[in-house]
């Protein structure tokens, strides 16, 4: 063969190349265009956050109070607080976030003291509350275990400001923090049980308003509040914050609102980092109520998660007490509606109780090459069967490539729905084992693509993660 023919040879062969690929992987498309993908590197876990606030022994008698660092393949945010537990988990190279509850404040002395207070408002004025008109001295009043006593901060108050500032300074002297949770940044519209002018009755886990001076506080509480004020205010906190801020109040819903309130102030907010949604999908202590996990409230949940991912934000969803493993599955199909691989945080504080590492085994799923835009709200998910349906082309099992996958979420609570068509022929469902990401330390978990199938109605308030 002659010099200039083996040169057309040579450069017509990666031509034929490219031919019999277009050729064999074109009617194989629901995973040949992600074959270079699978290829590249990926996390090895989506993003997860969680507390290390287990006791010293509990820590001592799984990995150790000195191995800190035995966390870091696990979790990429730690919260703890300020001295010796921020320093000794610094040290083991992970970052670490700061928890003040500036919103339902409670105080370390007197009537429904809590001890671990952060910060301690027994001293704080009833000027920097919400107060019943014509009576300065009833601050609104919760309780969110029955236990503990809590007064609803005013943003809008000068005093609230002050105070809430010293508490940054307090809190941050001589300890750094990658960011700073604001616990329960919802509007006191929003808040889920009972309220109160004054103080209520605490104790056996229940809160009422039999004995507050002023009875129970019903919207539109006084002349002070308006959630144009509130939100404000809460955008003022951040920008005072020392570090990047995080609002958990994404699950706030007053029964009519399309968005939380928290969301237009994470918008606009430069400091604020994002937001997190407490128990949102997975129940509120563990019990399952599926008006939680169904239209209206959640689109209101959803389209907020997808509002703040889109404006390139993060959101943090935290499941506190939900073990069962069929429950999380459901849970994380809706999580994955507004998925992201870098944005969308799990906080897995129901799992890890025996290696003290609180992330759940299904974290080790990562979901990349959406076949359609990040979405703007639910509408963009809304499948002609009535389901709510998103698709990625490119799905990993701790790292490992597994191929396409997809959510198919029923969101009505009565409905039950056709299959709907999607890309990809999917067999399997996800089936999760146990409850720890981490296989050591005497715990153990793990989830699995082979599931069984998967129904031809989908029944009402349900949701499947498929893979082929």
């Amino acid at each position: 063969m002659g010099g200039s023919a083996q040169c057309r040879y040579i450069a017509v062969m990666p031509l034929l190349l490219i031919a019999l690929l277009v050729g064999y992987f074109g009617p194989h498309g629901s995973w040949g265009t992600h074959v270079a993908e699978a290829a590249q590197a990926r996390r090895t876990h989506s993003p997860t956050l969680a507390a290390a606030f287990d006791s010293r022994r509990e820590i001592e008698a799984a990995y150790g109070w000195g191995n800190f660092r035995a966390l870091a393949p696990y979790l990429d945010i730690v919260m703890t607080g300020p001295g010796e537990l921020n320093s000794h988990v610094r040290a083991g190279g992970l970052k670490t976030m700061l928890y003040l509850n500036l919103n339902l404040c409670s105080g370390r002395l007197g009537v429904g003291a809590n001890r671990y207070a952060g910060p301690d408002c027994s001293d704080w004025p009833a000027s920097a509350f919400y107060t019943q008109d014509g009576h300065p001295d009833r601050a609104l009043t919760a309780s969110y275990n029955g236990w503990i006593l809590q007064r609803v901060g005013d943003p809008s108050s000068p005093e609230w400001q002050t105070r809430s500032g010293a508490a940054f300074r307090e809190f941050t002297a001589h300890d750094r923090f990658e960011l700073i949770e604001i616990d329960d940044a919802s509007a006191p519209d929003e808040f889920y049980g009972t309220l109160c002018w004054g103080a209520g009755r605490v104790g056996e886990g229940h809160y009422d308003c039999a004995s507050a001076p002023g009875g129970e506080a019903r919207p539109p509480f006084n002349a002070r509040f308006s959630r144009a004020e509130w939100q404000a205010g809460e955008a003022a906190l951040a920008r005072s914050a020392p570090s990047p801020v995080v609002y958990n109040g994404l699950q706030g819903y007053d029964k009519h609102e399309s968005l939380p309130a928290i969301v237009p102030v994470v918008l606009a907010a430069p400091n604020a980092w994002g937001a997190m949604c407490d128990a949102c999908f997975y129940g509120i202590g563990g019990h399952l109520n599926p008006y939680l996990f169904t239209r209206p409230i959640l689109d209101v949940r959803l389209d907020g998660i997808m509002r703040i991912i889109g404006a390139g934000k993060n959101v943090v969803v935290i499941n506190g007490a939900q073990r069962d493993p069929s429950a999380r599955a459901r849970a994380l199909a809706e999580i994955m509606l507004a998925y992201d691989p870098e944005r969308l945080w799990q906080w897995g504080s129901a799992c890890g109780n025996v290696s003290m590492i609180h992330a759940c085994p299904e974290a080790a799923l990562t979901f990349y090459s959406p076949y359609a835009p990040y979405p703007k709200s639910t509408a963009s998910v809304t499948d002609a069967s009535g389901n709510y349906v998103r698709e990625f082309g490119a799905c990993y099992n701790g790292g490992r490539y597994v191929g396409p996958c997809a959510a198919v979420v029923n969101p009505d609570l009565f409905v039950p729905h056709p299959r709907p068509a999607l890309r990809n022929v999917y067999r399997h469902t996800l089936t999760i084992s146990g409850t720890s990401l981490c296989n050591c330390y005497g715990d153990s978990g793990s989830v699995s693509q082979n599931g069984g199938g998967w129904p031809p109605i989908i029944p009402p308030a349900s949701g499947y993660v498929l893979f082929r």
